[in-house]
Parts: structure tokens; sequence; C-alpha cells
């Protein structure tokens, strides 16, 4: 009985998809979009290879000028979510450190952003990591919000994960790394 009702609304699903037209397939592709004006933008992401989880975050101002960047990286690898959710968490706490407000977080996760936009009971590792993600934002005077981007819109991010591993430990970038310097231009014009 639940076959038939996954493949009744995996039929479903596709015959919605092929009705949609391909104007309107091309305005779903995504692009990073610079932070409304007064706010800075903060894109974390997670990458998981070779044994290790590579986890970056890029700041940019309401120009898109990159303000900073930071890479990390952990051993054994875990859980994919569990890994977006600590590049969150890790994210939120820099971002404080640094003593910047209205900062727009943006991830490719929807399960991390949904976990911690709209908190549900949930006792695993995962849920504990989203539950104090929930808490500095909701506790912090600094105007933080959270919001699920496509992956497209994500690619800095993403190439500061891939660099993570090849460093020693965290590190921070006060210039545009050269893994980055490309994207970043290229999404300022």
């Amino acid at each position: 009985m639940r076959c038939s009702h996954l493949l009744s609304g995996w039929r479903d699903a596709h015959q919605v998809r092929n009705i949609v037209s391909p104007v309107e397939q091309l305005a779903t592709v995504t692009k990073w979009c610079k932070p409304s004006y007064g706010r800075f933008k903060c894109n974390i992401d997670a990458s998981f290879s070779n044994n290790k989880v590579g986890i970056g975050a890029c700041i940019r101002d309401d120009d898109g000028r990159f303000i900073a960047a930071r890479t990390d990286w952990f051993s054994p690898i875990i859980d994919v979510d569990i890994g977006e959710a600590l590049s969150l968490l890790a994210a939120i706490k820099w971002v404080l450190e640094l003593g910047y407000d209205n900062v727009d977080f943006e991830s490719d996760s929807k399960v991390v952003v949904d976990s911690v936009t709209i908190p549900k009971p949930n006792d695993s590792d995962f849920g504990a990591i989203t539950r104090v993600c929930y808490q500095f934002l909701t506790h912090s005077t600094k105007n933080f919000q959270v919001k699920y981007i496509r992956r497209q819109a994500n690619e800095v991010a993403h190439a500061l994960t891939k660099a993570a591993p090849f460093h020693a430990s965290s590190h921070i970038f006060n210039d545009v790394p050269t893994c980055i310097h490309n994207l970043i231009y290229n999404e300022m014009v």
C-alpha cells in the first residue's frame, strides 16, 4: 500500500514538473544575491571527503564586497545533516565573536534551515545542534536570520569547504582567498 502511494505521488510530481513552462524552469535557477541594505550575508556549507568534513563560511556586505571567510575541518566523516548543522553553528559563533549584527545566514541544507527556523522535538545529536543554533538566533539581540538557498547560489561557501581540509587547522581569511576569488568577482557584477 505504501509503495503504491509513493509511486502515485512520484507520478503526480512528474506530471506537475512537465506542465511547468521552460520560462518558469529558468526562473528557478538561482544565483547569489546581495543582502538588503544595512545587512550582511554569511554563506555556509559543509563537504564530505577523504574521511574529513570541511566547513566554510563567507561574509559579504550589502554591496557584495568580501568581508571575511573561514574554513575548518574535522574527522571522521559524520552524518551529512549533522555536518551541515555544525557548519551553521560554527558560523553563528564566529559572527558573534566578530560582533556583527543584521546577518543573513544562507545554507543549501533545507533540513538544517527548517530545523532551525521551525524547531521540532528531536532528541538526536542533530536535534541538539539545531536547538543550540535556534537558541543563539532567538536569544541574541543581533538580528540574525537563517535562509535556505539553492546550491547554485552557494558556490563560494562550497569552494571554501573543498579547500578546508588542506589547511592544518581552522583558518580565517581577511583577504579573498584564491579558491573563491573568481566566484566573488563574478557574483559582484
